[in-house]
């Protein structure tokens, strides 16, 4: 039996742990499809291939970023934008500040004392690192003298201070700083700060966050795999995740989930099962198509399973 994945829709590929859902995708499908927008050899395990997606995007809940300088303003546009704009201010350009002063990553606008990071880590010996808030820029990151500028009343320092909801009405005027702030509203991620650091974010929140850039443009030609997309989260933050998933189909993008989730499957358009067990046992498509049809009918453990689950919604 062929594998069918429908473009622009959302397919979740199922089966037991070792069933061959990796191999499928991971392994066989996006080597595939890099293959043919690179022209190069399909992968070996491939006998023939046509699609029209040529980009691929993987999706996973890992930390972004490892360095405390990774904040949710630098992580999107706004931090670039938010820079330009101070270096217009009248006394930004008396003082020949540039957009690079405005930035704690440079020489020029870091806190001389801890170079930009808003902490000093002490060396004990025999002990674990300490940290500490940096005593003279008490956590801001940039030189004081930076703080002189101002725009609308505000220095940079106390619009990173800002969360995206106290952020949105003070930028509504600014069209590239509000269209960033308004896509990390849609994704559920209004109460994060500017300056927040990337890598103390949650799997859940981390994984919305990457999807941001993704959701201003159009994604036609683009095949977004997320592998196990809800461990860890929390009901509520798998359901902003598919209402994100949503958001990037309204864009034109096609969908893989790999998943043991039940949720994520009956909100699903298309379920693909292998199987029909494990290992020795799996490497099969022991069913596929709508989940809304598959349950109806069940004819794998998965379905049967599924079956149960939408029965508990009737």
């Amino acid at each position: 039996m062929k594998a069918g994945i429908p473009i622009n829709q959302i397919t979740a590929v199922t089966g037991f742990s070792g069933a061959g859902k990796t191999s499928l995708i991971l392994d066989s499908l996006v080597p595939a499809i890099k293959a043919q927008s690179k022209k190069e050899a399909l992968p070996k395990q491939i006998k023939s291939f046509n699609s029209s997606i040529n980009n691929v995007v993987s999706v996973d809940a890992s930390p972004i970023g490892k360095s405390t300088r990774s904040t949710v303003a630098t992580y999107t546009s706004i931090m670039d934008n938010l820079r330009k704009l101070f270096a217009r201010q009248e006394l930004a350009k008396k003082r020949h500040y540039t957009a690079s002063w405005f930035s704690y990553n440079n020489k020029q606008g870091a806190c001389p004392t801890c170079g930009g990071t808003g902490i000093m880590t002490l060396d004990i010996q025999f002990l674990p690192d300490m940290e500490q808030t940096c005593s003279t820029c008490h956590g801001d990151r940039f030189d004081k003298k930076i703080e002189d500028v101002k725009w609308n009343g505000m220095s940079i320092v106390d619009v990173l201070n800002l969360d995206v909801n106290e952020a949105l009405p003070i930028f509504k005027k600014v069209p590239k700083i509000e269209q960033e702030l308004k896509l990390l509203k849609e994704v559920g991620l209004d109460y994060l700060h500017l300056g927040e650091s990337t890598p103390t974010l949650s799997g859940g929140e981390a994984q919305r966050l990457k999807l941001v850039t993704h959701l201003s443009h159009k994604q036609n030609d683009t095949l977004f795999v997320f592998d196990e997309p809800t461990i860890g989260l929390h009901p509520l933050d798998v359901k902003t995740l598919t209402e994100v998933m949503q958001k990037l189909i309204d864009q034109g993008a096609t969908i893989i989930t790999i998943t043991h989730d039940m949720n994520l499957m009956v909100n699903a358009d298309y379920l693909l099962d292998l199987g029909p067990r494990g290992g020795e046992n799996g490497g099969q498509i022991v069913a596929q198509g709508r989940p809304g049809d598959l349950i109806k009918d069940p004819q794998s453990l998965t379905t049967k399973y599924l079956a149960e689950y939408w029965q508990q919604f009737e």
